[in-house]
């Protein structure tokens, strides 16, 4: 694999809703895509690449770190049990971190972790990992560190801590797009800590289309494998929302919301020619819900093709900047300085073809 990997989130396995018809990495009626991101307690435990992922050609195992800091559901589960469900059915597995969010994420007014609770994280979710490198017992599988951090100084302090012993066959580590949109310098320095790292990278949290753009050049400027997950599909399965084929933004798709897809003929074709959608009409999208999330998926992957041939030319890289921009109103405001801080974490201070002005 190279260049920038969409990975669809795997759903829960829960019946009768979900069927083998409705996966999209077998050989099933619709589209086969070979990519699976799975997480301990969405999929389960019990599930195995063998019995449930037979034709799935990469998988990675997030950890679930975050729902056993927080004990959810009553988990009690060692770093040790999470390797072991990881060597039977991932080719990439992440190490089981501590979010510094996670220990007082409940208490009223509480936004962001103190350096108290961020080294209290990074000493116990390093320790997991050394102690899981050092118990691995399946040498085809990747294991990755999980590093820590809302900007530069963070992260580069968490990555030293945690490499101190160990070195890692890649990393990864939890973005927020919405940051993208107030163009923050903690988002951008994020990015940054990744490319000046220069190792294989995955970049979990809201991947958003504008961060999607900016992962796929970098991947093509330094070189290195990225890949990304984002529940933004399984909204439709949770919300109703159907992805616009064209512009990536969720339509309503709901029986009980006010909604956008719902004024066209319901007997009549979805406004998308996917595979899933080709075969239904727009009552059958709105009540097949697992319809839904398979046309967002492929909406997603098809996306992420486009760009990753987009960004091989510099002038058509930015002029897809721009015009995404401007039919996000989201981003009107700040589009001005979003590029140039693009422009910086991509080329740094000058650029070959002569700064960014021919681009508004």
């Amino acid at each position: 694999m190279k260049g920038i990997t969409y990975l669809p989130v795997s759903v829960t396995f829960s019946k009768p809703k979900w069927h083998d018809g409705m996966f999209w990495h077998k050989d099933n009626p619709y589209f086969y895509y070979p990519y699976v991101f799975v997480s301990p307690f969405v999929t389960g435990m019990d599930t195995t690449r063998e019995k449930d992922f037979p034709d799935a050609k990469h998988i990675t195992a997030d950890s679930g770190g975050y729902q056993i800091a927080m004990r959810r559901k009553g988990i009690k589960v060692s770093a040790l049990d999470v390797l072991r469900w990881q060597e039977n059915i991932a080719d990439v597995a992440f190490t089981v971190d501590i979010p510094p969010y996670s220990y007082e994420s409940e208490v009223e007014g509480y936004h962001y972790y103190t350096n108290d609770y961020f080294e209290r994280c990074m000493i116990e979710s390093n320790k997991n990992a050394w102690k899981m490198l050092e118990a691995q017992e399946n040498p085809k599988m990747e294991l990755w560190g999980v590093i820590q951090g809302g900007n530069y100084q963070d992260l580069e302090k968490w990555y030293n801590n945690l490499t101190k012993e160990h070195e890692f066959k890649g990393y990864t580590f939890p973005v927020d797009s919405t940051f993208v949109t107030r163009a923050r310098d903690d988002f951008f320095g994020q990015l940054q800590f990744a490319k000046d790292l220069d190792t294989n990278f995955h970049f979990l949290g809201r991947c958003e289309p504008l961060l999607v753009m900016i992962l796929a050049k970098l991947s093509q400027v330094t070189k290195r494998y990225y890949t990304y997950d984002t529940a933004t599909a399984a909204m439709g399965l949770m919300l109703g929302k159907y992805h616009d084929p064209y512009f990536l933004s969720s339509l309503s798709f709901g029986k009980n919301k006010p909604d956008d897809l719902v004024k066209f003929e319901m007997d009549g074709p979805p406004p998308c020619d996917c595979p899933v959608c080709s075969k239904h009409t727009v009552k059958e999208m709105i009540e097949g819900y697992y319809t839904l999330f398979l046309h967002n998926v492929y909406v997603r992957k098809r996306f992420n093709d486009y760009v990753s041939v987009m960004v091989q030319d510099d002038d058509v890289f930015h002029e897809l900047l721009s015009k995404y921009m401007r039919l996000q109103s989201r981003y009107k405001k700040q589009k001005d300085l979003l590029m140039e801080k693009i422009d910086n974490l991509i080329y740094g201070s000058e650029r070959k073809t002569g700064g960014i002005s021919g681009y508004f």
